[in-house]
């Protein structure tokens, strides 16, 4: 969420973080690593210059428990299969300007994944206005 209408820097990394997300989602197929979608996201990252924004995984299984492995992180070898579910949640942290991180909810397919949350993806939609 935003208070009042983000600037440009804010609206910037603000894309970038529904990237590395997007990057994220494409990387999600049966038969990969957790890590090959940590390090697809990472190499966003370093090709944007943005690795000095980097703070944690790429994100994490959801079950039993809310915060559960596997993770998906580049340490972490399990082998991703149909039925899997993830939250989806690479950040951006600029001390200077905030943190943004848009968490989705995915269960892995045949074909890649199929989003379970649907919450605003745009900026416009995430403002309180003050």
């Amino acid at each position: 969420m935003f208070i009042g209408v983000p600037e440009e820097r804010q609206r910037r990394l603000f894309q970038h973080m529904k990237t590395a997300q997007e990057t994220a989602f494409a990387a999600i197929k049966p038969g990969m690593r957790c890590r090959d979608v940590d390090t697809a996201v990472r190499a966003y990252y370093e090709r944007e210059g943005l690795m000095p924004y980097w703070k944690h995984h790429s994100g994490h299984a959801i079950g039993l428990r809310y915060h559960e492995g596997p993770f998906l992180d580049r340490g972490d070898e399990t082998i991703i299969r149909e039925g899997m579910v993830f939250t989806v949640e690479p950040g951006l942290y600029d001390l200077e300007v905030g943190g943004f991180r848009h968490s989705d909810t995915v269960v892995v397919t045949a074909g890649g994944i199929e989003i379970l949350t649907y919450y605003p993806r745009d900026w416009q939609s995430l403002v309180i206005p003050i």
